[in-house]
């Protein structure tokens, strides 16, 4: 990553069922990247790639060894308004997230399975990463 003088490769992304409060989450000490399957495929208009893109971010953040979830939200605006601008919607993603958008009362937020579904081809070795 640019911004930060660090990278790290060989990540695995999972799609899971999570509770709609929950974004994703990185397993400490694994090579693995969990993202809400519901906040991905939920219909969210404008800004839902900028949303998924910090959703990944985010996490990806937390695999770089940053485990404080305030220090990973600043990290997670400062890297986006450096690469893309203050007021580019990945950037005021990451400010709100997706949840200003979504009608948590639809949602049941009790899971009682993660259903993990891997994403093949997450990460191809001769490609840049995120940033």
């Amino acid at each position: 990553m640019n911004t930060l003088g660090v990278h790290r490769v060989g990540l695995m992304l999972y799609l899971g069922d999570l509770p709609i409060r929950v974004g994703g989450f990185h397993p400490l000490g694994t090579n693995e990247i969990v993202i809400n399957r519901r906040l991905v495929k939920a219909p969210l208009e404008d800004g839902d790639r900028a949303n998924i893109f910090t959703l990944l971010l985010h996490e990806y953040l937390h695999s770089l060894g940053y485990v404080d979830e305030g220090e990973v939200r600043s990290l997670t605006y400062r890297i986006s308004a450096e690469n893309f601008g203050r007021d580019h919607p990945v950037t005021r993603a990451a400010v709100v997230g997706p949840w200003p958008k979504i009608d948590i009362g639809e949602y049941e937020d009790i899971v009682e399975n993660l259903n993990l579904e891997l994403i093949r081809d997450f990460e191809k070795v001769e490609s840049h990463y995120i940033i």
